[in-house]
């Protein structure tokens, strides 16, 4: 047979996550700074809390209800309140499959093919990869690393045409750590307004900034263009549970939640509907997500009194947000990201992700994840030291 493909199947481009890990996986004792998960397993209480549902409802393995829904609706309405000071309607929240099933189902309610989206360079890639399915056109407006990854306001307002539809802003930012303040939130919200713009916002690491944190849904006008997308998968350390949600004014929820992603997912798991609920409504969830919160802190620190000693073959900005470093690679001029990263695995058995894949602005980059106990982090870098004495680069 001679297979014939969607034109939107050809072009996806690599996150760079998952070329890594398959590449490492051929060795054996490599440790990862990697992947972006929390090293920590989910709150047992929440397994006990879905255990005991799932032994006096035989309901728990069958597709949720409305009802359910609206369960954690609400606590997810509460949230809200307490993070961003106000509450939103249930019709302004609708449950997806991870934030990266939010998003998608977003793109594609949001942009028909060719309409134009700026994409703040570098960002998440797995956004450039669901962009590209969804066909829409991406317009990069690169951060300034010299000034520690900042938005270039006069870049990103030259950037803006009639066929622009929307801004999509990670903030706290994966993969710099940037995080914008009040005065930058402020003008960003100017532009998005003056121009009749989507602001498409994924804050994924809102719990984990290092720094005062002021959200664009403070703002009370923004949030009538506002399209935020939010999971359980860091706070919560409940990856594997693919939840999240989306907030959007009522007319476009209805399109994202009910247009889209009930085509692509129906709803997610009732089991991890189930385990968010019991995130949100007892006390040990705080709790645990102040406990992560911290566990990070010392990881930030560790890893950043470890970069300092590495000036010859790194430069890089102490993260302000996230568990990201995102530094330069100084020396192996005859090397790309990539293979930097491959001859990393090969010779120091450390997993890293090639910058590339977040915008043309992560070239010569890498990608390191602190979220990992210190100890692993301090080994990790015990052998990055191995490999730069190698290299006379120490």
């Amino acid at each position: 047979m001679n297979y014939s493909f969607a034109d939107r199947s050809l072009n996806v481009p690599s996150s760079g996550i998952g070329m890594m890990m398959r590449y490492a996986a051929s060795y054996s004792d490599v440790l990862s700074l990697g992947q972006g998960t929390p090293l920590f397993p989910t709150p047992q209480y929440i397994y006990d809390y879905v255990s005991e549902q799932a032994r006096k409802d035989p309901a728990v393995g069958q597709y949720s209800t409305a009802n359910l829904e609206n369960q954690l609706l609400e606590l997810i309405a509460k949230d809200f309140e307490e993070i961003y000071g106000f509450k939103p309607q249930l019709s302004e929240l609708a449950l997806s499959v991870g934030g990266v099933g939010g998003l998608m189902a977003t793109f594609l309610a949001l942009l028909n093919p060719g309409d134009e989206i700026i994409y703040f360079d570098p960002s998440y890639p797995i956004h450039l990869s669901q962009l590209e399915i969804a066909q829409a056109k991406v317009v990069f407006v690169s951060l300034k690393e010299d000034e520690g990854w900042k938005l270039d306001f006069e870049l990103l307002e030259k950037s803006i045409a009639p066929k622009t539809k929307a801004i999509l802003l990670t903030n706290p930012n994966n993969p710099t750590g940037t995080v914008l303040s009040k005065q930058e939130v402020e003008r960003l919200a100017d532009i998005v307004l003056k121009n009749d713009l989507y602001l498409i916002l994924d804050e994924a690491y809102q719990f984990l900034s290092y720094e005062e944190f002021y959200s664009p849904l403070m703002i009370e006008d923004l949030r009538k263009n506002t399209i935020c997308i939010k999971s359980f998968s860091k706070e919560f350390a409940m990856t594997g549970w693919r939840i999240g949600y989306v907030y959007a004014p009522s007319e476009v929820l209805t399109k994202i939640a009910f247009s889209i992603n009930t085509y692509l997912c129906i709803s997610p798991a009732t089991i991890a509907i189930h385990g968010a609920i019991a995130a949100l409504s007892d006390p040990r969830g705080k709790e645990a997500m102040n406990g992560f919160y911290n566990e990070f802190l010392k990881s930030r620190e560790v890893i950043c009194n470890r970069m300092d000693k590495l000036n010859k073959l790194f430069s890089y900005s102490k993260p302000q947000g996230a568990y990201y470093l995102f530094p330069k690679i100084k020396g192996f001029e005859d090397l790309g990201a990539i293979d930097f990263c491959k001859k990393l695995v090969d010779e120091a058995k450390v997993i890293t992700i090639p910058g590339d894949s977040s915008g043309p602005a992560g070239k010569r980059h890498i990608r390191m994840s602190f979220a990992a106990k210190s100890d692993l982090i301090e080994k990790a870098f015990d052998r990055i030291d191995e490999f730069a004495s190698k290299y006379d680069l120490l």
